[in-house]
């Protein structure tokens, strides 16, 4: 087994992308890393076709 710890990683966003995650993170109370968390862990929205009622 491998017990080296996480490597870091950096990753170049466009700055809107980062205006979401700041956005996220000051509304949930947390940081970037936080928001990124809770949008990757986040459920994917149902999508409704237009022919159902």
């Amino acid at each position: 087994m491998n017990d080296q710890p996480p490597a870091l990683r950096t990753v170049e966003v466009d700055p809107d992308v980062y205006d979401v995650l700041e956005r996220t993170a000051t509304s949930r109370g947390t940081d970037i890393n936080g928001a990124l968390r809770y949008l990757t862990e986040a459920p994917t929205p149902r999508i409704v076709s237009d022919d159902e009622d």
